[in-house]
């Protein structure tokens, strides 16, 4: 199983390369204040988070918008809850202590976490409670069920899947679990929807999760690079990842297929909107397609660090980098106009709020609301 990852990382990277770095396995350094030593040293698939003092910093990396609730989520399991637009945050119980890199609603009521140690929770009542619905046991037993049948049977796709498996598992600390990370979840309106990770690992399941098909070879990505962010867009799913990878599901073929791109950087992220397709990764770059991917545009954000989320804000769109800084987009001309710098510190993503020309931003020391201003 992983190891909660060093602190000098965590305070250098961003959540999606804090959340590929757990995969090392290698001896935590973390002491901060809000966990004990013997929360660290805990199997993190047996044991549910501990509580924490909320007085005391802990580490939030993703946090997402549920109706009138916002919910973030941290390290060694944590789950936090704020009903009043991020201003203060009460503990929720979480079945795991694995650290958790991505929450996800769909409406006010359903919403998924994804971590590491393949975890995926859900909710069905906005977050108050969660439930596992995958981990790393449970995947190692899928793929070997799932491709085992098929490689005896002569598959020789099914062969190779099982000679990743295999390998994947003697490098996890626990011999009976894969604890390779996932990083993003995403599901639509009818209950079809995907999980993607570490190593090209990519799930579907077509009934909220419950149930789950392995697709890593439903995509092209021969190389299993590591896939970072999901989109959808009437059904349409998306995904981002190492080395200009954009994936499109074609409905089809019933596969992920390689939309070709101008940059050979990594997408962190990816946004779908009726007529325009965004990707955005290292080094501020972001991209602008109008026709699904056919032709791309730059986006001169002029930011120099990371781009960590685009946020809805009416007409414009904020993008938000892991430096702290702000630009607007204007989703018609795709604009640039320079905002204030938040000045918080690193950000590992952000949320809309309720209150219009504010956001949340998650970083090392908790959860912050900033103000959105037109820079001087």
């Amino acid at each position: 199983m992983t190891s909660p990852c060093p602190a000098s990382f965590l305070l250098s990277t961003s959540r999606l390369l804090l959340a590929v770095a757990l995969t090392v396995g290698a001896s935590s350094l973390l002491t901060t204040p809000a966990y004990s030593a013997a929360a660290l040293s805990a199997d993190s698939l047996d044991v549910p988070a501990q509580r924490v003092d909320e007085h005391l910093p802990a580490p939030l990396l993703s946090v997402a918008t549920a109706g009138n609730t916002m919910i973030g989520v941290g390290l060694h399991g944590l789950i936090q809850r704020s009903t009043d637009e991020g201003r203060t945050w009460q503990q929720v119980a979480s079945p795991v202590s694995s650290d958790l890199v991505q929450v996800r609603f769909r409406g006010e009521r359903d919403g998924w976490i994804v971590g590491h140690d393949a975890v995926v929770m859900h909710t069905t009542d906005g977050g108050e409670s969660w439930q596992v619905q995958l981990d790393g046991r449970r995947l190692l037993t899928l793929l070997n069920a799932y491709y085992g049948p098929r490689a005896e049977q002569g598959d020789e796709v099914a062969a190779q899947m099982l000679k990743e498996v295999a390998m994947a598992a003697s490098t996890s600390a626990t011999p009976d679990v894969l604890a390779a990370p996932f990083l993003d979840v995403m599901f639509d309106e009818h209950g079809s929807g995907f999980a993607v990770g570490a190593f090209g690992m990519l799930l579907h399941s077509t009934d909220d999760g419950q149930n789950w098909q392995p697709w890593t070879e439903r995509s092209d990505n021969d190389r299993r690079m590591h896939l970072y962010g999901l989109a959808e867009q009437a059904g349409t799913f998306y995904i981002g990842g190492e080395q200009g990878l954009l994936l499109r599901l074609d409905g089809q073929q019933q596969r992920f297929v390689k939309i070709d791109t101008p940059y050979t950087g990594t997408y962190f992220g990816v946004r779908a909107f009726d007529g325009l397709l965004l990707a955005y990764g290292l080094r501020g770059n972001l991209f602008a397609s109008r026709d699904d991917g056919q032709q791309w545009q730059p986006v001169a954000t002029n930011l120099n660090s990371s781009l960590v989320s685009i946020v809805e804000q009416g007409d414009a769109l904020i993008v938000v980098s892991q430096g702290g800084q702000l630009v607007s987009v204007d989703r018609q001309s795709l604009q640039v106009t320079p905002l204030a710098d938040a000045r918080v510190g690193e950000v590992y993503a952000a949320s809309a709020t309720k209150q219009a020309g504010s956001l949340l931003v998650t970083r090392f020391s908790g959860a912050k609301v900033i103000d959105i201003a037109q820079a001087n």
